[in-house]
């Protein structure tokens, strides 16, 4: 219902410091089901935050837990957030080389490093600076 999505919304707003400006309710679908959606912009990368609704799961906590993801890329000051670190392996991979930055990665992109090298003999250099992780990618 549209009120399941302007609480989402009023959620949304308060987690991540946000005027009413940059809060948008989009009523184009008409399917039974919602979904919160936090696109962050930067000059050379686009991050993708996503929360569904869920039966006995209220508004607000699909709307807590998609803010809180979005708020921690922000404040983790990399680059590259923990979804996209995963999806950028295979291509920087089959490239032959690359390199970014990301906070930590998940144990997805750590079992997805290993699978890649056994198939393409793909190095992953993993270099920790504080709170930031730099991946490169070496062929061998």
């Amino acid at each position: 219902t549209p009120e399941i999505a302007r609480r989402e919304l009023r959620e949304l707003g308060r987690r991540l410091d946000l005027s009413s400006t940059q809060v948008v309710e989009d009523r184009t679908s008409l399917g039974p089901g919602n979904a919160v959606v936090v696109e962050i912009e930067s000059e050379h990368v686009t991050e993708v935050f996503t929360g569904f609704g869920e039966k006995r799961v209220s508004a607000e906590r699909v709307a807590m837990l998609v803010g809180d993801e979005a708020k921690a890329y922000l404040e983790s000051g990399a680059p590259v957030g923990e979804h996209l670190a995963d999806q950028l392996l295979l291509p920087l991979a089959l490239a032959g080389a690359g390199a970014f930055v990301t906070a930590e990665l998940s144990t997805h992109a750590t079992t997805n490093m290993e699978v890649i090298r056994m198939f393409l003999g793909t190095r992953f250099p993993v270099l920790r600076n504080g709170q930031l992780t730099r991946v490169e990618i070496e062929l061998r």
